[in-house]
């Protein structure tokens, strides 16, 4: 999971930028990544990335039993 703080900043790249900066799409099929927008300061996007976290750990625990 990759938080991109500071969405509530103008100028602030957009998830979409910094994954392409990171050449995120090379992991598609190796990792489970996401790239979530968010602010620290206003609290928005927090709840998506850790929701992602959450039901993505879940799926594995229920893949190993």
């Amino acid at each position: 999971l990759i938080l991109a703080n500071k969405q509530d900043i103008k100028g602030a790249l957009t998830p979409e930028e910094i994954a392409k900066v990171l050449n995120l799409q090379a992991m598609d099929k190796t990792r489970h990544w996401n790239i979530v927008g968010c602010s620290a300061y206003t609290g928005e996007g927090l709840l998506e990335g850790f929701d992602w976290l959450v039901q993505d750990i879940a799926s594995r625990i229920y893949v190993l039993d």
